[in-house]
């Protein structure tokens, strides 16, 4: 991988992300605080924008990935539109999906890139999908995308979830040959580090500088799906499908909690609530920061187990109803904490 681009990867984001902050108050493109919201003064909602535009100066620098990455950069360029859109001016949630949808089937057609199976899942040999790969892709990337944005919910958890899963993917891409795939994958990873740097509460950040928006992790959630299919169906694919689930674990499976609880409780999937795993840890006490290591610790917990199955070649049947086993614990953990604060409230 060239050193150079990698490098101005990562100060022409933060460039653009610095030079976008008094843009952002000026205009008002700004996160306002109250409601469900752990902030507490207005914050520029210009990350996905910083980190397009550093991936802009990437591929300019990059000749190599031209071809590879430009239909993702167009589109990706699409789903941050939306994004802004939705911060501005909150779009309905259906209307937000079906243009996510619309996005993701442009993916589709312009990049070739799809499921196409399930990989040996069920010890009955590939789950081939057919007539229904492009409807499945859909759903897929239409879900990661509200997963990332599910997770966007304390300072830095979304961008470093991203982050370690493109750490992972990059990682298993290693041993592949680390082609164009780990090329592509660094530097996103670069870009959203330089965010994540202006985000978290570090010792020089006693709040967060700027936020993603929906319009940033709507982006990291497209980039996410297009890698997380392209690593593990077609022609660059190096990975079986089901260690997508294990690198993007811990967002998917709150997605899927969410999913599942809402309507059992007759409410809404698509409204906000205050019922996400980071929400939870929050109301248990447990500082933002706190609440930041805690998930980052099972995400990198439950990764790693992901790549030891995949460097030792485990069966992915095997992978697949541990994975299974593991949500349903984390299912019941997750209903218990609830009890535990509702009891309490």
């Amino acid at each position: 991988m060239a050193f150079v681009p990698t490098i101005v990867t990562f100060f022409s984001t933060s460039f653009f992300l610095l030079l976008l902050i008094p843009l952002a108050k000026r205009f008002n493109f700004l996160d306002q605080p109250g409601g469900h919201k752990t902030h507490s003064s207005s914050t520029p909602m210009i990350g996905g924008v910083g980190i397009y535009l550093g991936l802009v100066i990437a591929y300019i620098l990059s000749p190599a990935l031209a071809e590879y990455f430009y239909p993702v950069l167009v589109l990706g360029g699409l789903i941050l539109l939306i994004g802004i859109i939705d911060d501005l001016a909150d779009l309905n949630p259906i209307h937000r999906l079906l243009a996510h949808a619309c996005v993701a089937f442009a993916m589709i057609q312009s990049t070739g890139v799809k499921l196409e199976n399930f990989g040996d899942i069920l010890f009955l040999g590939p789950i081939e999908l057919g007539i229904l790969s492009v409807p499945m892709t859909v759903f897929a990337v239409v879900g990661v995308i509200n997963a990332v944005n599910m997770s966007d919910g304390v300072d830095g958890l979304s961008s470093g979830l991203v982050v370690i899963t493109l750490s992972f993917v990059a990682i298993a891409n290693i041993f592949d040959g680390a082609g164009p795939l780990f090329y592509v994958t660094t530097l996103i990873a670069i870009s959203v580090l330089a965010f994540w740097l202006l985000n978290f509460r570090l010792i020089w950040n006693r709040k967060a500088l700027i936020f993603l928006g929906d319009s940033g992790s709507n982006l990291l959630g497209f980039l996410v799906a297009w890698l997380l299919i392209n690593a593990t169906n077609g022609e660059s694919a190096f990975a079986a499908p089901v260690y997508a689930l294990w690198f993007f674990a811990l967002p998917l499976m709150d997605t899927v909690s969410l999913l599942i609880r809402r309507p059992l409780l007759g409410r809404s999937p698509f409204k906000p609530g205050h019922d996400h795993l980071h929400h939870r840890l929050l109301e248990k006490g447990f500082t933002p920061k706190q609440v930041i290591l805690i998930i980052y610790s099972k995400a990198i917990a439950i990764g790693s187990v992901g790549l030891a199955g995949y460097l030792s070649g485990a069966p992915e049947g095997a992978m697949f109803f541990a994975f299974i086993l593991l949500f349903i614990l984390k299912w019941f953990e997750s209903n218990a904490l609830s009890k535990k604060i509702d009891s309490k409230a």
